[in-house]
C-alpha cells in the first residue's frame, strides 16, 4: 500500500535497540475528486448547510441526487428558498463507511432553484424520491466550486487529554495553492446519470427536514 494510505491499525515500530517507538498515528487519505464523486452518487442523504436571510447558519438533512457536476435536492417553498435567495453560496456534507474505514465528502458551491424543465427532466431529481412526509413540488440545483473528501481507518475512538487555551489563538497562514502549468489541463468533473433512487438499509428511522 503507498505511504500516503493508512494501514488501518495503530502499530509500534521497533527502534534500533529493540526498544518500542511511539505509536504511529493512522494516516488520513485525501481522496480524489473523481472518488468524491463516487461517493456521492451512492449516497442518499446528505446536509445542506445554509446562511439564512438574517445571517445565522443552519442545517437541513435533504435526500439528492447527482448529475453533471451538481447536487439536485426536492424542497418545498420553505425557508431554504428564502435563504439561498439571500445566500446562495452553500456546503453540503456526506459521509458513511465500509467494514475498515470512515469517509467524508464536502461540496461548497451555489445554489439556485430550478426553472428549467429541461433541467428537472435530464437531472433525473423528478424520479428522487424524499423521504419526508412534507410535499416537494421543486427542486434547488446546488453547482459544485470545489469537492473535497477524506478517509481514515476504522478504530477505536481518541480520548486525548485536552487542555486550555491560553491566550488569543491565530490561525496558521495557508500555503499559496500550487498553479498548474500553462500547458497542465484542468481536472474534468466526471459527470453521471440519474441514479436508482431506492433507500439504503442502514438509513433506515432517520427522516430528511424540510
Amino acid at each position: 500500500m503507498e505511504a500516503s494510505r493508512s494501514t488501518g491499525r495503530d502499530a509500534s515500530a521497533a527502534t534500533a535497540d529493540g526498544g518500542a517507538a511511539a505509536p504511529v498515528t493512522p494516516q488520513v487519505e485525501r481522496l480524489q475528486t473523481a472518488e468524491c464523486w463516487t461517493l456521492l452518487e451512492e449516497a442518499r442523504l446528505g446536509r445542506l448547510a445554509v446562511i439564512h436571510a438574517d445571517g445565522a447558519p443552519d442545517v437541513f438533512p435533504v435526500n439528492f441526487t447527482t448529475s453533471e457536476g451538481s447536487l439536485f435536492v426536492r424542497t418545498a417553498r420553505d425557508a431554504k428558498l428564502l435563504h439561498i435567495a439571500q445566500h446562495p453560496l452553500v456546503a453540503f456534507e456526506v459521509d458513511g463507511e465500509t467494514d475498515d474505514s470512515r469517509w467524508s465528502v464536502v461540496v461548497r458551491g451555489s445554489a439556485a432553484r430550478v426553472t428549467s424543465e429541461d433541467d428537472l427532466r435530464r437531472s433525473g431529481v423528478r424520479e428522487l424520491e424524499s423521504w419526508s412526509p412534507t410535499p416537494k413540488f421543486f427542486a434547488i440545483k446546488i453547482t459544485a466550486n470545489t469537492v473535497t473528501g477524506r478517509r481514515f481507518p476504522k478504530r477505536s475512538g481518541r480520548t486525548d487529554r485536552l487542555i486550555a487555551f491560553e491566550g488569543r489563538v491565530h490561525a496558521d497562514a495557508l500555503p499559496e495553492p500550487p498553479h498548474p502549468s500553462r500547458g497542465e489541463a484542468p481536472q474534468p468533473i466526471p459527470h453521471h446519470g440519474p441514479r436508482p433512487t431506492a433507500a439504503h438499509p442502514g438509513d433506515a428511522g432517520r427522516e430528511p427536514g424540510d
